[in-house]
């Protein structure tokens, strides 16, 4: 970004973006996975965890919470009344250039948030430690990720 012609709004995409392909070293390259369908997994996750850094880095949380939640209902409720519509781990596709879609970034980072809120922001830690013990170096599914969060917090999710 230029600091002559960018924005603040600039600055916060690319720190994003950094923040974004950071946290693939663990969600997605540590633990990859196991196929295509299991994309919300990586891709929603990486979200949900760079939305969390931007909000805390910039000391900012329910503004960046607002600005997410604006664009899933720009962006998520459009295609969700559309032809492109899919649940955020699909059973089939056409084409595999379909899966990257606002469903599979922002509504599974919805989802992974659900995770957050229900287990608070302590057994959502919990989870994702144990989650990392168990599957560093594998490929995994969603059904992993969620047997994790839950062994980790004894409960039935």
């Amino acid at each position: 970004a230029d600091p002559k012609t960018s924005s603040d709004a600039n600055y916060f995409r690319v720190e994003g973006i950094i923040g974004h392909e950071y946290f693939h070293n663990w969600t997605g390259n540590r633990v990859t996975c196991r196929d295509w369908f299991q994309l919300t997994l990586k891709e929603g996750l990486t979200v949900f965890r760079d939305q969390q850094f931007s909000g805390q880095i910039n000391n900012c949380a329910a503004v960046t919470r607002i600005s997410n939640v604006l664009t899933v209902r720009g962006m998520q409720f459009k295609e969700d009344a559309g032809p492109m519509s899919h649940p955020i781990r699909p059973d089939a596709y056409i084409a595999m250039d379909n899966f990257y879609t606002a469903t599979v970034y922002r509504k599974g980072a919805e989802v992974i948030r659900m995770y957050d809120t229900i287990l608070g922001t302590g057994g959502f830690r919990k989870g994702m430690d144990l989650y990392f013990k168990r599957h560093d170096g594998s490929a995994v599914t969603c059904d992993d990720f969620l047997a994790a969060m839950a062994d980790a917090n004894d409960t039935d999710l």
